[in-house]
């Protein structure tokens, strides 16, 4: 029984290994941080923390901006999800509870039937973690911005900048 399925699993990507696959949310959200780190003013100190380097939950990225320091969970919607894990939600909870600063800053491409339509970026305090898993983008913002993004604005709103 193993070996059939060693052989079809085989099979299967022998089949599909020319085929155009869909980028999967690593991907996405690789993509997305690139994007981010590209418009960060050239002295925001960024740290890019590796999955499975770290414990659970524990955000994508660390920034500091002129003495201002917080994580942040990037994530890709789906749909109309922000798919957060419960270790996120915790890590994010407990972050919040300790008077720490992080944040969730999704990018919305628009997917399925609203496939370009717009291109948006929300973003999140970490105050609003349990209702973002929940609601996914029907969640109330601390910032929403849609393309073409004003990137000035947008480090302003992370580094909560008047």
């Amino acid at each position: 029984m193993k070996m059939t399925w060693v052989l079809l699993c085989l099979n299967a990507t022998i089949v599909t290994s020319g085929t155009k696959r869909k980028p999967n949310l690593m991907t996405l959200e690789t993509t997305f941080w690139k994007l981010l780190k590209k418009h960060l003013p050239t002295t925001c100190h960024t740290q890019r923390i590796e999955t499975g380097s770290t414990g659970l939950g524990i955000p994508d990225v660390n920034l500091c901006w002129e003495g201002k320091e917080l994580w942040v969970e990037l994530k890709v919607v789906k749909g109309k999800r922000v798919e957060l894990s419960p270790e996120q939600c915790a890590w994010h909870f407990r972050r919040n509870r300790a008077g720490g600063k992080s944040l969730i800053i999704a990018r919305d491409k628009f997917d399925g039937v609203r496939k370009g339509k717009n291109d948006v970026i929300y973003i999140w305090n970490s105050s609003d973690v349990l209702k973002v898993q929940e609601q996914g983008i029907d969640c109330p913002v601390a910032f929403k911005f849609e393309t073409p993004f004003n990137w000035d604005a947008i480090v302003a709103s992370i580094f909560q900048k008047d």
